[in-house]
């Protein structure tokens, strides 16, 4: 049976026009962030640390940041988002080979808009760590990537020279 077909996002969600002033309130939101230890998650190899985060409308998104003690960085940081009811899980095999993987729980009832804006804000909080190269972020979707992953990765794409970002779907580069 072939798998399930996406339908294509409306080509006004990707006009840049559109996005132009929710770009600029992201821009000029305070990125408010607190890095909570937690240790019962974090191992000889990992660290892992709770985060929350203001989105540029005042709601905490939080979630697990975790990094590779001995070799931060080597790969680009990992960008994930789980449903309401879920909670956020670390990928330890990508973060052993030394990715920083930051995974957040998305709001019940936000909308798309809101739901973009929140993973460009997680995104500039991956590429703020010291230990990862500006703007190696890869946003990565197990299943199939979520219409906000899509509309931020477009995003993005469009600020950054190619190569900088990129979107994963089981693992497969999206875009380069």
């Amino acid at each position: 049976m072939p798998g399930p077909h996406r339908r294509a996002l409306h080509p006004l969600l990707l006009e840049r026009g559109y996005w132009r002033n929710r770009l600029q309130v992201l821009q000029l939101a305070k990125s408010s962030v607190l890095l909570i230890p937690r240790p019962e998650l974090s191992s000889a190899l990992i660290e892992v640390d709770e985060f929350r985060i203001r989105a540029h409308d005042g709601i905490r998104l939080f979630g697990l940041r975790a990094q590779n003690r001995l070799c931060p960085g080597r790969e680009p940081a990992r960008v994930r988002v789980v449903g309401p009811c879920e909670l956020p899980e670390i990928d330890r095999r990508a973060v052993e080979a030394g990715a920083v993987e930051l995974v957040y729980q998305e709001p019940a009832g936000r909308r798309l808009e809101d739901r973009v804006l929140d993973v460009l804000r997680v995104c500039q909080l991956a590429a703020e760590n010291d230990a990862i190269e500006e703007r190696r972020v890869r946003l990565v979707a197990h299943d199939q990537a979520p219409d906000e992953f899509l509309i931020a990765s477009q995003l993005l794409a469009d600020e950054l020279a190619p190569g900088e970002v990129a979107l994963d779907l089981d693992s497969q580069p999206f875009l380069q």
